[in-house]
């Protein structure tokens, strides 16, 4: 087994009070840019309330969650992960600490799991940089008999193709998994199980689910400036909609200094969205296919009529006023962070990721509600999806590992992530602090999304409001899709009316 320095969780908290300690040193020296390369290096932001008094940083108790497995145990094995892009690797695993609190947390989970069951877990490529072939290859290893690893890591979507092909293990028949734990979110289990069965493992082995969820940022800045109101009040008091953000925003538009006319990416203005248009029907409680309670089936739900109100109201903003602009994620991003741009709506990660590059005032807060009879905030979200071969031969064995992993992810990753890093480093007040964990307790998994193979209309707002031809007529893009939506609800049902079959059958 290779060496790893061992992070016990009481050195991870060590690791928190010596990041305080410096920040209170610096403090008196004079300002250096931050290192830019390194995320995780740049100075906090934390108010008083967040800290202990000893200058250590206030961590939840809800951490402190022991599982069910063994004590420990010498399984004196390699446990193999196959990915296919290093840009998703590191948020579960990581060869070595880098000084940087979220990937020192993660090599000290990993090494958790490695001390306490003696073995050695390591990351292999597929050979390929591509989400399809990567799939691929896994299917080929698994219907030859011979995968030479012991869960792969999948795309979303490609992910759930791959699971209908009967090649992947019922994660419900692993009695290691304890799903009552808080590092299985129970509407990410609601959302990918169906008719008793579940192939895609998201829990707190990774932070990818965590990082990419849906939020919306705001120029505090801005705001100020041209007189615009806060949405914090409205967002605590549950009466936050998404006619209020619009309309205050509609017709906000400044030419840049270019000074050419009409919208252009030099212009500033009252939101700027990616036109990826992820998770916008999930982020407003909007199911467009649902289980019904009754009889199990799948049925779908595109007609609904909420959907047609997000559409006409995403069209007026973006292309009946001047307020709105679509463009790629990467420029949206850019735009709001050089501060032409009151809102965007996107990943609570960009925090972390990307505005820590940028002189931007942001704060945070949780989709608006589309309308009245929506009772709560949602925050949509994807992830990367961990999957076992059907022919795993020890499930007992993986099961452990996995459990374990992800008991260490949620007891030391999700902590530095969340609470260091995103809360304390890069959420700069205190109202959006609380506005972060609002958001995280409204995540949702939609298996519209998952399993629609992009025939359950999830792909309605990219593809309406962002072609070559913009248009809100959503009743007939709806029309048009329904045959592929019925074929493949009859797909997604027969393949797991086999897959149970089969499962039944190795049992």
């Amino acid at each position: 087994m290779k060496l790893r320095k061992s992070f016990k969780r009481v050195l991870f908290l060590l690791l928190a009070f010596c990041m305080a300690v410096s920040l209170l040193v610096a403090c008196r020296q004079p300002e250096t840019p931050p290192d830019q390369t390194k995320p995780d290096e740049k100075p906090p932001v934390q108010d008083d309330e967040d800290k202990k008094e000893d200058g250590e940083p206030q961590l939840p108790d809800i951490y402190d969650v022991e599982d069910s497995l063994p004590e420990s145990e010498n399984y004196g094995t390699t446990f193999t992960i196959l990915y296919f892009l290093e840009q998703y690797l590191n948020d579960f695993w990581v060869d070595e600490g880098t000084g940087g609190v979220i990937d020192n947390a993660v090599f000290s989970a990993v090494s958790s799991t490695e001390e306490r069951f003696g073995v050695d877990i390591v990351a292999l490529h597929s050979g390929t940089g591509s989400e399809g072939e990567h799939v691929t290859y896994i299917k080929n290893q698994i219907t030859a008999g011979k995968a030479d690893f012991d869960v792969a890591r999948t795309h979303d979507v490609h992910g759930a193709n791959l699971s209908l092909e009967g090649v992947l293990y019922d994660l419900n028949k692993i009695e290691q998994f304890d799903f009552s734990k808080p590092w299985w979110p129970r509407k990410n289990m609601e959302s990918l199980s169906f008719m008793g069965q579940m192939y895609l493992m998201s829990s707190s082995i990774s932070y990818r689910g965590l990082l990419s969820t849906s939020s919306v940022f705001f120029n505090k800045s801005l705001m100020e400036d041209y007189g615009l109101d806060l949405p914090y009040e409205q967002v605590q008091s549950g009466e936050w909609y998404l006619e209020d953000m619009f309309t205050s925003i509609e017709d906000f538009h400044e030419e840049g200094d270019m000074g050419i006319e009409g919208k252009t990416e030099d212009d500033i203005y009252g939101i700027v969205i990616p036109s990826q248009l992820y998770c916008w029907p999930e982020s407003f409680g909007i199911e467009l296919v649902q289980k019904d309670p009754d009889t199990g089936e799948l049925v779908l739900n595109g007609h609904d009529e909420r959907m047609y109100d997000l559409v006409e109201k995403m069209y007026n903003v973006l292309w009946e006023n001047d307020g709105g602009y679509v463009i790629t994620r990467p420029s949206a991003q850019a735009m709001f962070g050089q501060n032409q741009a009151v809102y965007i709506p996107v990943h609570i990660g960009s925090a972390v990721q990307v505005f820590l590059d940028y002189d931007v005032d942001y704060g945070i807060v949780p989709y608006p509600k589309l309308d009245e009879s929506q009772q709560e905030y949602y925050a949509g979200y994807t992830d990367r999806y961990f999957v076992i071969p059907f022919t795993c031969s020890d499930a007992d064995y993986v099961g452990t590992i996995l459990e374990s992993m992800s008991a260490e992810g949620y007891r030391q990753v999700t902590p530095a992530y969340f609470e260091v890093a995103l809360k304390n480093r890069y959420t700069k007040d205190a109202v959006s602090k609380e506005m972060v964990d609002l958001i995280r307790q409204s995540m949702i998994l939609d298996f519209a999304y998952v399993y629609g193979g992009n025939k359950w209309w999830t792909d309605t707002m990219r593809d309406l409001l962002t072609g070559s031809q913009p248009n809100s007529d959503y009743a007939s893009y709806y029309q048009k899709a329904l045959p592929g939506a019925e074929d493949r609800v009859d797909k997604v049902t027969e393949a797991f009316e086999e897959m149970l079959e089969k499962q039944q059958g190795k049992n």
